[in-house]
């Protein structure tokens, strides 16, 4: 079955302090949970950097529930393609905090494949192996 993938950064309307990310967390997950979407959170700087997995019609309902929030404003989408598996099984919202120098250089990385009209289902993006070697290592390395 088809499964979508849409990565983007915003900007936080206010500074968030970890009691307005642990209610963030827990609603997003709640209602992720409930439309089977996948994905991760990260927040650093007043800025916000999400990936977020799942069937396109429940991400498309998560996605329209994103832009309607006042928590961030400037909303830039990098990716949105279809994947060819979860890579987040278990997160319904796993977060982590980010130096602003990590969310810089994730957003300024290559999300789109060098030729949009051949898909390949199945290569992640430089964007996305960068977003792994984040979790995993909580540094990225200099493209």
């Amino acid at each position: 079955m088809d499964m979508v993938g849409v990565v983007y950064m915003s900007r936080s309307t206010r500074p968030m302090q970890s009691d307005d990310l642990d209610r963030l967390l827990m609603d997003a997950r709640t209602y992720n949970a409930e439309k089977d979407v996948t994905g991760v959170l990260l927040y650093g700087a007043s800025q916000f950097f999400q990936y977020f997995e799942g069937h396109p019609a429940d991400v498309e309902d998560v996605y329209e529930r994103i832009r309607r929030s006042s928590l961030h404003q400037q909303l830039v989408e990098l990716e949105r393609r279809r994947v060819p598996q979860r890579f987040f099984h278990k997160w319904f919202m796993g977060f982590r905090d980010a130096p602003a120098s990590a969310i810089q250089k994730l957003s300024q990385q290559r999300w789109m494949h060098e030729i949009p009209w051949a898909e390949d289902h199945s290569a992640t993006s430089p964007g996305m192996q960068q977003l792994m070697a984040f979790l995993d290592t909580g540094s990225i390395e200099d493209a």
